[in-house]
């Protein structure tokens, strides 16, 4: 591995919507002296000295922008704030506009999910497989309920005889439950990364699939063959049923 630092992209410019909440959802108090962001921070800590954080703040998040500051500091991480492309939507166009900052591997994590239980090797694990030369690899979590898979990012991971790990062998974003059930879909991600030099690729299609825009000629070609190493269980604080669960649990 080189002295360069590798990349982990923090999408926060998100709205929200769904929560209609007076803060930014990465802000919520998930427990005495903590909001959900913190659950992101964690998984950088163990890695700081290898990291450099980019996050992708919009408008009003300058309670964000103070939080992390405060958290990378103590960290020792470096970091550094992009604004999202107006004409690039969802995560995916938040990952995108951040490419003057990809590194030879960059890891992406969404500030609103939590793993059930610890992980501090996860994002190393995660880049490594890059080095390793892997164009790409996910961080994701075995499921089988069709209403979940339904209206996640899904994938279906297949284990081959010359991998030790299961790779991805289909990908979709919220599929809705007849395609989840049909593809059967078996897992869905929790983080990802890639390589430097197939981030435009792969990025293309994960943002094709995001905005229900044709995929190229390729097809999922880029994102097939991604190695997966599995997290355990997590929530997405994205809706009330799962914030309510995550603030009872903490404060229990």
């Amino acid at each position: 591995m080189s002295g360069e630092r590798d990349t982990v992209v923090l999408p926060c410019a998100g709205a929200g919507s769904r929560l209609g909440l007076p803060i930014a959802k990465e802000l919520v108090p998930v427990g005495a002296g903590r909001v959900a962001l913190d659950h992101a921070l964690d998984l950088l800590a163990p890695h700081a000295h290898r990291l450099r954080l980019v996050a992708v703040l919009g408008e009003g998040r300058e309670a964000t922008a103070r939080h992390l500051t405060a958290r990378c500091a103590g960290l020792g991480l470096p970091l550094a704030f992009c604004s999202q492309d107006d004409g690039l939507a969802e995560s995916t166009g938040a990952v995108l506009s951040t490419a003057a900052w990809w590194g030879a591997a960059t890891a992406v994590l969404l500030p609103d999910q939590v793993l059930a239980r610890p992980a501090p090797r996860a994002v190393g694990d995660l880049l490594d497989l890059v080095h390793a030369g892997h164009r790409a690899a996910f961080l994701t979590s075995a499921q089988s309920d069709p209403d979940r898979l339904a209206v996640d990012g899904c994938l279906r991971l297949e284990t081959t005889a010359d991998h030790r790990l299961p790779v991805v062998a289909d990908f979709a974003d919220k599929p809705g439950p007849e395609q989840a059930q049909a593809q059967r879909f078996n897992a869905v991600w929790f983080a990802y990364a890639f390589a430097r030099g197939h981030g435009p690729a792969f990025l293309d299609v994960l943002h094709r699939v995001t905005l229900r825009r044709p995929l190229p000629d390729t097809g999922l070609a880029p994102l097939l063959g991604a190695p997966a190493l599995d997290v355990g269980e997590f929530t997405d604080l994205g809706t009330w049923p799962n914030l309510a669960a995550t603030i009872t649990g903490s404060t229990s």
